[in-house]
């Protein structure tokens, strides 16, 4: 008996089911291949540890399984462009240009609304959208995906799919292929910009603690700004520093140091510094407030010099409070495709600004209480504390250069008198209308102290040996007499007495003592005289 054939309807079912079930091992070998490709796009990108960078291999597996003819990683921002750091595949001629230079935001229509967006974009049709431009068209481009993924160092990544010749749409495998690449580079973005920003809070942490050891140690303000500078150069990524220095009406530039980016010409222009009324620098100070100007959030730089020489941020950092026209400020800067400032830069910028001040503040306190502490409050000479300072340091000075020193002894007669008939606060502007005449009398090296009530010291320098420097600083002394008297105190008088180095004494207590002796000796000459 011959086997039954199938019948026509139970054939057809079979055949739909094996069509079904070849379906479904298709389905699974796509999903297989796949979950494959986002496996080995995880690997590499764990080992490379850089989103911005996959294989060849990677790369074109992905063109295979979505179909593309070309894949594309890009990284950039609207104002500065794009840079493509990964093109795999073949495409038009137009589109090789991509892989040696940036292109702007007029080359590439709504590529920059998904940087902006941040939102993927399928075109199926591109020769018919709305968004077409004439020269993709002319290159071929059929279908176009957009799909960003994130950010790293202030710049957008984009993974773009680009199709030519006959359209065809995206499939839901590949568009949810491709949507899982994006979101695969993303997360590995995402760490990279981790780690980043970490070894960026370190830098910065490192500065900081830097610059509160510098504001902590003795050192002038000038140099603590400019060790301030250097230790920042490294976090923020600076390519140029420069002291800014206000004289009057005038601001002075002195280049600290600079980047291989730096143009010879531009650190030329900085170091011929600018009338202060021209400069940022002034407004700065003034406003005791950092200064931030980059080109990104379109901020006018100070000048279109400055511009044409590739400078991309400024940043101007007061380090003084008080007066501006004495004041100390930074002038930092980045060039050429550097990034803006970012928020931690600025907050590094401000914390070394406030630490730098709060320490020329405190110098300025402690300067004030050494000078208090040799300084005679009255007529604001120096004291007999800082007589025998500056006799010491100036004897030592005339033995290294064999040169000379004098130590002249003052006695202001009449103090007693003027105040017992006259009052204390006539007496005071007797004493300090003298300190006023000798420091019109004596030149500026020469140092002036009123070491008693009435007893008044002046210490000359001059050549060895003395000669006719003695005169001449008695001669002062008499000049000084003179404009005291003219100015009220007519009954004025002076006796004073001068010893020499090395002509006289050796040492510092011989002079005091011999000057001393020799002033008191004028001054019994004196009272010898009006008793007579």
């Amino acid at each position: 008996m011959s086997p039954r054939r199938p019948s026509g309807k139970a054939s057809s079912g079979k055949a739909q089911e094996l069509i079904q079930i070849r379906a479904q091992l298709r389905a699974a070998k796509e999903r297989a291949d796949d979950a494959e490709y986002l496996a080995n796009l995880t690997a590499e990108l764990g080992i490379v540890g850089d989103s911005r960078v996959i294989g060849e291999h990677v790369a074109g597996r992905l063109q295979q399984l979505t179909q593309a003819d070309q894949i594309c990683i890009s990284f950039g921002t609207v104002l500065r462009g794009v840079q493509v750091v990964v093109l795999q595949g073949d495409g038009s001629l137009q589109f090789e240009v991509l892989r040696h230079q940036r292109f702007e935001r007029a080359e590439g229509g709504v590529f920059w609304e998904r940087i902006e967006s941040g939102k993927p974009l399928f075109v199926d049709d591109y020769p018919c959208s709305l968004m077409a431009l004439p020269f993709m068209v002319q290159a071929g481009l059929s279908a176009v995906a957009h799909l960003p993924f994130g950010r790293l160092v202030g710049e957008v990544g984009i993974l773009t799919a680009f199709r030519f010749g006959v359209a065809r749409p995206w499939t839901s495998r590949e568009r949810t292929l491709l949507d899982a690449t994006a979101g695969t580079l993303g997360h590995a973005l995402q760490r990279s910009q981790n780690f980043l920003e970490l070894d960026q809070a370190v830098g910065f942490l490192k500065a900081l603690i830097e610059v509160t050891r510098l504001t902590a140690a003795p050192m002038s303000l000038y140099e603590t700004a400019r060790r301030a500078a250097e230790s920042m150069a490294g976090p923020a990524q600076l390519d140029l520093a420069v002291l800014a220095q206000v004289e009057g009406e005038f601001v002075s530039h002195e280049v600290q140091f600079r980047s291989a980016a730096v143009s010879g010409k531009l650190v030329r222009l900085l170091e011929q510094g600018l009338p202060r009324s021209q400069s940022l620098v002034w407004r700065s100070l003034q406003q005791n407030e950092v200064l931030f100007i980059d080109r990104d959030h379109d901020s006018p730089l100070s000048t279109e010099v400055l511009v044409n020489e590739g400078v991309r941020a400024l940043a101007f950092v007061p380090l003084t409070v008080g007066d501006p026209a004495r004041g100390l400020a930074l002038i930092i800067a980045r060039v050429g495709n550097a990034m803006p400032w970012s928020e931690n830069d600025r907050d590094l910028f401000l914390t070394v600004a406030h630490s730098v001040q709060l320490s020329h503040e405190r110098q300025q306190s402690m300067q004030s209480l050494r000078e208090d502490a040799l300084t005679d409050p009255l007529t604001r000479l120096g004291n007999r504390r800082a007589l025998e300072a500056a006799l010491l340091l100036g004897l030592a000075e005339a033995r290294k250069t064999n040169s000379g020193l004098s130590l002249i002894s003052l006695d202001l007669d009449g103090l007693k008198a003027v105040n017992d008939h006259e009052g204390h606060d006539r007496g005071d502007a007797l004493l300090t209308g003298f300190a006023t005449s000798l420091r019109l009398a004596f030149r500026g090296e020469d140092a002036l102290f009123r070491v008693g009530g009435d007893e008044f010291m002046v210490l000359v320098k001059h050549p060895a040996p003395a000669g006719t420097a003695v005169s001449g600083s008695l001669a002062r002394v008499e000049a000084a007499l003179e404009r005291l008297r003219s100015s009220g105190f007519g009954q004025a008088d002076v006796s004073a007495g001068i010893a020499t180095f090395p002509d006289d004494r050796n040492e510092a207590k011989g002079l005091l003592r011999l000057s001393d002796q020799r002033m008191y000796l004028q001054k019994q000459e004196h009272q010898a005289s009006l008793r007579a």
